[in-house]
């Protein structure tokens, strides 16, 4: 609509104005002829009507502006009187060994219809050991996502509950449960700004606890190739960076945060091979400190896990060790089997 209005106010205004200006000059010869006005004053007149065009050009194009700038303000206020998370929270708790609970979570988004069957969760009962490392496989829309941003209070749960260390999330307040979690997803958001400070993320870190993410994301080495080091700008949402290195760089801050649970939503499934060996030898490096949620469908970051979880249709279809579930011939070995076939034709 824009492009529209710039494309067709300018032609639309120079007619109107040429046609104002022949009908003037038409009125005005008449009054040359009958010795009413000089020719000079005559001159004079047109050459200052002709000396309109411009500005009134230019101001048919400011209506384009103040249009796209109503748009965007309209987008702002919106954000800006979207009424904040409920938070009824009132426990804060110590740092937690990371235990997760899920028992008979079910969870429908709003504006879905009532019937159950298109529902995202159904009945999830999982429990999640202090530092284990779960996989949540299964295929798209089965609600792999949904259940990990239920941790966080992305959303709340439609029905159950999730515990963390035997309490609530409910209970604690939103600011002291997401500073036990870390999330690392598909999508890294990365500010344009230096790399020490993507990391630390705002936070007032030391050299070496700074130094020690790096290392522990296997990051340290690209970053101190670089010229300027932790001190190299990453560009408009990291355009400087390969996508390895930004992942990188979002594992890095995730670590540097001490979180007890590490959320991992199909962080290497756009990575090319080499990156995504550097990134799953980051996540072997903590594995065990941390309770750390994998979400994959590439089988190599999958094997990281101790355990794997099968989602099918918001229910957990199967879960279990890789041989186990590749022993019981289930859902498990059909998604493997078809992703080795794939494999070998790629």
């Amino acid at each position: 609509k824009i492009a529209l209005t710039r494309a067709a106010g300018a032609p639309v205004v120079m007619l109107l104005i040429g046609a104002s200006l022949a009908w003037i000059i038409y009125l005005a010869s008449f009054q040359v002829i009958a010795s009413e006005i000089s020719v000079g004053t005559f001159i004079s007149f047109v050459v200052a009507a002709m000396l309109l065009f411009r500005p009134m050009r230019n101001l048919v194009n400011v209506n384009a502006i103040i249009q796209q700038g109503i748009a965007a303000s309209e987008s702002i206020f919106g954000l800006l009187d979207t009424p904040p998370e409920r938070d009824a929270g009132t426990r804060t708790e110590r740092r937690w060994h990371g235990a997760i609970r899920f028992a008979g979570v079910s969870h429908r988004y709003d504006g879905t219809a009532d019937d159950a069957g298109v529902a995202a969760l159904h009945s999830v009962d999982l429990a999640v050991g202090a530092g284990e490392s779960v996989a949540i496989v299964g295929e798209s829309g089965a609600g792999k996502s949904t259940l990990v941003s239920l941790i966080p209070r992305l959303y709340d749960c439609s029905e159950g509950r999730i515990e963390i260390d035997g309490c609530d999330v409910r209970d604690v307040s939103l600011s002291e449960l997401r500073a036990q979690i870390a999330y690392v997803g598909q999508s890294v958001v990365l500010f344009n700004d230096t790399i020490r400070n993507n990391i630390a993320y705002g936070r007032d870190v030391s050299e070496r606890a700074l130094l020690e993410a790096a290392r522990q994301a296997h990051a340290l080495d690209f970053i101190e190739r670089l010229p300027l080091g932790f001190d190299t700008p990453v560009g408009n949402a990291g355009a400087r960076l390969s996508g390895g290195q930004c992942q990188r760089i979002a594992i890095a801050r995730g670590l540097l945060k001490e979180a007890s649970i590490l959320i991992f939503d199909e962080a290497t499934s756009a990575l090319d091979a080499e990156s995504e060996r550097a990134v799953q030898a980051a996540l072997a490096e903590i594995k065990g400190t941390r309770t750390m949620l994998i979400i994959a469908h590439r089988f190599s970051t999958i094997a990281l896990a101790n355990r794997i979880v099968l989602l099918a249709r918001g229910r957990v279809a199967e879960q279990g060790t890789h041989r186990e579930l590749i022993a019981a011939r289930g859902r498990y070995y059909s998604l493997y089997s078809a992703s080795e076939a794939h494999s070998m034709i790629a």
